[in-house]
């Protein structure tokens, strides 16, 4: 159940490779009598842990990759007032009690899995268990920030350094017409899109 084993986790994930952005690729695929006049970019959030702890049998109860993001995700929590103090939790319990407000770890289930209640569940080779580094269910694992911050710094040299297309700092004054940015209500997806 490697999954549940911290630090190298998200180095060893393979990724879709993004293009490098050479002169000749520029070039090839935004040929310079053509004038760009818009963009429209569509993207999934980045990598995250499973919804629910559906099949004890192969998967760890406790994804604990998640170091690097869950001070982050806090942080994200607190700015829109989701996080356990201003909901009346102590937040005593070694960094993990703030993700069950939002990812409901302790009650959240799938239903009944072989007799066992599958949030409950933990399989005997499992030996996975909380940390500070401990994700909720369906959180954006430090993987997922890494990608997602790998496909904004490519989506930022394309548009911004290679065809100026956006300026390289956005202005309170032009920010209605310049660039609209929208997301779904997921935290990851908020999440994704900051990076």
């Amino acid at each position: 159940m490697a999954p549940s084993n911290t630090s190298s986790a998200a180095s060893d994930v393979l990724r879709a490779p993004l293009p490098t952005l050479t002169p000749e690729f520029v070039a090839e695929h935004y040929p310079s009598q053509l004038r760009l006049v818009h963009v429209d970019l569509l993207h999934r959030h980045g990598e995250r842990t499973p919804v629910s702890h559906r099949i004890p049998e192969i998967s760890p109860k406790y994804w604990n990759i998640c170091a690097k993001g869950n001070p982050l995700h806090r942080d994200f929590l607190k700015a829109i007032g989701r996080d356990t103090e201003s909901a009346g939790g102590d937040g005593t319990d070694g960094g993990v009690q703030w993700q069950s407000h939002i990812f409901k770890n302790a009650t959240r289930s799938s239903g009944t899995i072989f007799g066992v209640s599958s949030a409950a569940a933990q399989h005997p080779s499992d030996t996975s268990q909380p940390t500070e580094a401990t994700c909720g269910f369906g959180q954006l694992t430090d993987t997922g920030r890494q990608s997602m911050a790998a496909l904004g710094a490519n989506m930022r040299e394309l548009y911004v350094d290679a065809l100026r297309f956006l300026p390289n700092t956005l202005h309170s004054d032009n920010k209605s017409d310049t660039l609209y940015l929208r997301t779904t209500i997921y935290t990851r997806a908020f999440e994704s899109l900051q990076h």
